[in-house]
């Protein structure tokens, strides 16, 4: 039953129907506004929803609202969410164009329930909100967060794939609107359910490629973290052999030294043989290494990059402040550390030494955050999201890692370019 008869329930029906889709919209959207501007936005839209569907419906009828709504209600949604949300502009389509599509089965598939039943407006009402609020319990309980992880890590195809579901939306609506209403015409209906199991099988093959992207990023990310351990130990295997040629050393000379004082000893030469035993003491130079944290491999990585900063005759400014409870797995921050300190001995390599310098922080209160700077020559660009562009091949590959790191585990990141000094900071 269409109820077309009675405007005002027709009305609040639409309007129940675009909140519910906006709440699943929401539910794989993070937003970055506050709660009180997302409500102001959201309501003017609503307002806007509620005075356009009544004039169509009053003056064109409801069924010339099936054929327009998708660029009277759905495309001012698509445009409204992606201001709010934190995605590319081809990801915001592809997400919530596929929202609006499965909006439309479940709308459908309520209509032609409660027409089978000769239910009432009432039961209309609480069929659609029981089907919508299902929905975006299971969203959110189990759909928001592998998505979000699965989207994060795939940047680019998003414009080819967005085709798919706003193509799907035409072909549904020109399937359910022409020429009559779909609930006046079986084979309509029976065109709309198979169109929706061919819906199914694209989107199977769309996510199975998105599952592809992922493991092949995630493969690439371990590599990394395996690469960055390999480093750590070799290094460690280099500190271990260096010590130990230096031991045998010591001890060679050592045993001359003691030669040379039992001679002068003999001889009864007490104050050069005093004077000789201060001359050895101060050879041994004896350097404790450096220590920033209590894990091996974040601290083995720290002091290899800020060891290369100091070698490439880099000042460094340092502050430390890195909990034995880590948020993140030490290896993936370690990596963090790795591609920003090479960033920043790559930019100072560029320019005079005098003016060479990385200053580096980390502390934990009252969240974890690092932040990395160093000067820079020449000019910074930055793509709408804020991230830096390398325009040269190859280059930018560290950049990207952090981001990918930032986003699989929602944290704050900034990148900014000012009075000619570049700063990453990440804030947990």
């Amino acid at each position: 039953m269409l109820f077309e008869q009675n405007l005002p329930y027709m009305v609040f029906k639409v309007t129940l129907t675009v909140i519910c889709t906006l709440g699943m919209m929401c539910s794989t959207t993070k937003l970055k506004y506050s709660l009180r501007k997302i409500i102001a936005i959201l309501s003017l839209y609503l307002f806007y929803v509620v005075i356009s569907t009544a004039a169509i419906i009053y003056f064109r009828g409801f069924l010339f609202l099936t054929r327009v709504f998708a660029f009277t209600i759905s495309l001012p949604a698509i445009l409204m969410i992606y201001k709010l949300a934190k995605v590319q502009p081809a990801l915001a389509v592809f997400t919530h164009a596929t929202q609006i599509l499965f909006s439309l089965y479940v709308t459908a598939t309520v209509t032609l329930i409660n027409t089978a039943i000769h239910g009432s407006a009432f039961s209309d009402f609480l069929l659609r909100l029981t089907a919508y609020l299902l929905i975006i319990l299971l969203e959110f309980a189990f759909i928001r967060r592998p998505f979000l992880q699965l989207t994060a890590i795939t940047q680019k195809g998003w414009g080819i794939l967005s085709l798919i579901p706003c193509s799907l939306i035409v072909l549904v609506v020109v399937i359910a609107a022409y020429p009559t209403h779909y609930i006046n015409s079986p084979s309509a209906i029976f065109l709309i359910y198979l169109l929706g199991a061919v819906i199914v099988i694209i989107y199977f093959a769309v996510f199975q490629y998105l599952f592809m992207q992922y493991r092949f990023q995630m493969s690439n990310h371990n590599r990394e973290l395996l690469e960055l351990q390999v480093h750590s130990l070799e290094e460690r295997i280099s500190e271990a052999s260096a010590a130990t040629e230096k031991a045998r050393i010591d001890l060679h000379d050592t045993r001359h030294r003691l030669q040379a004082i039992a001679s002068l000893v003999e001889n009864e030469e007490p104050q050069t043989v005093l004077n000789y035993i201060n001359h050895s003491i101060s050879q041994y130079k004896l350097q404790a290494p450096a220590l920033y944290c209590s894990s091996p491999i974040l601290n083995a990585t720290l002091s290899s990059y800020l060891e290369r900063a100091a070698a490439e005759n880099i000042t460094l400014e340092t502050h430390f402040s890195i909990p034995d409870t880590l948020p993140v797995d030490a290896a993936e921050l370690s990596i963090v550390f790795a591609n920003a300190l090479e960033n920043a001995i790559t930019a100072c390599r560029k320019l005079p030494e005098e003016e060479r310098k990385i200053i580096c922080k980390c502390i934990h209160r009252p969240k974890l955050m690092l932040e990395v700077s160093n000067p820079y020559t020449g000019t910074v660009a930055f793509s709408k999201n804020g991230l830096p562009i390398s325009e040269k091949e190859g280059h930018g590959i560290g950049t990207r890692s952090i981001l990918a790191f930032c986003k699989k585990h929602d944290v704050f990141y900034h990148f900014t370019a000012e009075n000619g000094w570049f700063t990453v900071t990440i804030v947990f």
